[in-house]
């Protein structure tokens, strides 16, 4: 979960900031507007007790919305993505921005304009 004392800098794409079972499910939720918990398992492949656990620190951290859905002969709940990737991605950014910020002051301003202006 996005917590800044995990961020992993080393890790591949969105491990970096969630664990890998945490990115397949958030990517899962992105890519579909509502599924229910066995869909999330066949898409990905993560085994159900994972996932369910999963979903509910997502849902807790605020990635991820649960509703109940009792349109059919089951009560079952639908799982999506709280927000959009890019919304996420900002998230997300910000915090890292602000610690860096709160942690070296001007030295990290100064890179981040250095940073723009490369670009």
């Amino acid at each position: 979960m996005v917590k800044l004392d995990r961020i992993n800098l080393s890790n591949e794409g969105l491990t970096k900031f969630f664990s890998p079972i945490e990115s397949q499910i958030m990517q899962t939720l992105w890519e579909s507007e509502e599924l229910t918990t066995p869909e999330i398992t066949e898409r990905t492949g993560i085994p159900l007790s994972s996932v369910a656990g999963t979903l509910d620190r997502l849902v807790k951290a605020g990635f991820a919305t649960r509703e109940l859905d009792k349109s059919g002969a089951k009560v079952r709940y639908l799982y999506s993505a709280a927000d959009s990737m890019d919304n996420t991605a900002n998230t997300i950014t910000k915090k890292v921005l602000d610690s860096l910020v709160d942690t070296f002051g001007k030295v990290a301003i100064e890179n981040f304009h250095t940073y723009h202006n490369k670009k």
